[in-house]
């Protein structure tokens, strides 16, 4: 069904390492239509199944599994497009790779298997034919019951929802449509870069540079004259910031684009500390009079998608340039010039402007939906960490009334290990809705593992469902955060997406 002179796929020919675990992997497939293939190794080959509406997410909806024919094994790496006129013509990339378990295999029948994703956790998944012989045959994709529907919540594992599963509602001429509203490509889940230090790259070269800006990652999408702006977990923030309907105009015909929503000060720099004024906001009312104090901007800085045609693909280079020349840029929405391919001049820019940092991303890098990856680094001039609240103690003085600290964790092994208090770096207005924020999550039991006795006597436990983040000075052997002060509150993120920025000792 393929030929390999003129398609890029893995043709066969290699095996698996003997004696490791078998792999599985979720691709992205954007063909005719979009649609995720899952493949598991088995005797050699990947088995594989087309996926129509992604891996299910609640254990009562069940999804359709189509078997089609097996592939190699090389075929578990491949990211490309394949060309048009050849079969199943599009472009491939990787949504979650890793191992799994194996508990049952009737062939032809029925399979049950534990994944482990690199991206996504674990996942114990059952597949029962239901019709059709051989490939084409037809299938149904179960969740087992022993899993939580919606694992982004608890905190532990790092998972996010198949991009086929969300539906938003859209801006349209400066106004919310409502309603729900399901798109083609659903959710796009952004790209994600890793931390890094300056000294990684200062001998390399094939690298370009943008200032990093500190506010809320958002993908928005343009269909029509209609506007969606979903957060990189999926939160819908289009009602939250209806400024930025004015995209539409921006633009011409549809697109998807990368982008970050912030709030500049009075000499235009980006500020963390004034987007808390806007984030989480819902009531048309609250968000009308917070939008006239506090006014935000959309700087985009990728492109994905052209009147459904995926570029992700593409270079790195190449996406810029077309971004480039797409938007219009405005009040509400521009596409900040990039910093070149000097690093140091890069750095002392940011400095200079009092920014957070750097972004490094490669020039001949494709886009990778939803993976976070070395392709994009980020370096930034003080060290930042998200955490998840597991808690907290009452403050002394004029703060008895209220939180006198937090005590926070960062999820680690299944588990959400314990890493230190922090109480400074609040305002009166943060400590306002901070007793309220907790009061509302009281939980029995103590959801941070290794928190020592000083600490645990007189605290008040949460259910972890709130992210923050802090600035700290260093991370002791043990995981805890030396000198830490509050940055803020990250709504746009999840629990089940932190992770340490820096690894630890």
């Amino acid at each position: 069904m393929r030929d390999g002179s003129k398609t890029p796929e893995p043709m066969g020919g290699a095996s698996a390492p003997d004696g490791s675990d078998p792999m599985f992997v979720i691709q992205e497939h954007h063909a005719t239509r979009l649609h995720h293939d899952f493949r598991l190794e088995r005797e050699g080959v990947l088995v594989s199944w087309a996926l129509p509406k992604g891996l299910p997410t609640d254990p009562g909806v069940n999804h359709l599994a189509v078997q089609t024919e097996d592939h190699p094994i090389e075929y578990g790496s491949f990211e490309g497009t394949i060309p048009k006129g050849e079969y199943g013509a599009g472009t491939v990339t990787i949504w979650d790779t890793g191992t799994y378990e194996l508990e049952k295999w009737r062939e032809g029948k029925e399979v049950i298997v534990t994944i482990h994703g690199r991206e996504h956790g674990s996942h114990r998944l059952a597949l029962i034919r239901t019709g059709g012989d051989d490939e084409k045959s037809t299938w149904l994709i179960h969740l087992m019951k022993d899993q939580t529907p919606h694992p982004e919540h608890d905190g532990t594992q790092p998972y996010r929802k198949p991009l086929s599963t969300s539906a938003g509602r859209g801006l349209r001429r400066g106004k919310t449509v409502v309603g729900s509203r399901t798109t083609s490509a659903g959710t796009v889940h952004p790209m994600l870069a890793t931390a890094a230090e300056p000294g990684e790259l200062r001998e390399r070269s094939g690298w370009r540079y943008e200032m990093k800006w500190d506010g809320f990652r958002a993908i928005a999408r343009i269909s029509g004259d209609e506007v969606t702006l979903t957060s990189r977990n999926g939160l819908d923030l289009t009602p939250t910031y209806p400024e930025l309907s004015v995209l539409a105009d921006a633009v011409r015909g549809d697109a998807v684009l990368d982008g970050e929503i912030v709030a500049p000060d009075e000499n235009g720099v980006p500020r963390f500390s004034r987007m808390q004024q806007r984030a989480g906001l819902t009531s048309p009312r609250d968000v009308d009079r917070a939008r006239r104090a506090v006014p935000v901007k959309l700087y985009l800085f990728d492109l994905l998608e052209i009147d459904g045609e995926s570029l992700a693909a593409l270079p790195y280079t190449e996406r810029r340039r077309r971004l480039e020349r797409l938007v219009k840029p405005g009040e509400f929405v521009m596409v900040p010039p990039d910093a070149g391919d000097d690093l140091d001049s890069a750095l002392a820019t940011s400095l200079e402007l009092g920014l957070e940092g750097v972004m490094a991303k490669r020039a001949d890098s494709p886009y990778r939906l939803g993976r976070r990856s070395r392709d994009w680094l980020k370096l930034k001039h003080t060290l930042t960490q998200e955490v998840v609240v597991g808690g907290w103690r009452r403050g002394k003085g004029l703060r008895a009334d209220t939180v006198g600290s937090l005590l926070v964790g960062v999820p680690d092994g299944g588990v959400l290990r314990y890493a230190g208090r922090v109480g400074s770096g609040f305002t009166d207005r943060d400590l306002d809705r901070l007793r309220e924020r907790v009061d509302a999550l009281a939980a029995d039991e103590n959801p941070l593992v290794g928190v020592p006795r000083e600490d645990s006597r007189d605290a008040t436990w949460v259910s972890p469902q709130l992210v923050g983040e802090v600035e700290y000075g260093e991370v002791t052997p043990d995981g805890r955060l030396r000198h830490p002060v509050w940055r803020g509150w990250r709504l746009d993120k999840s629990p089940a997406e932190v992770r340490w920025e820096r690894t630890i000792d």
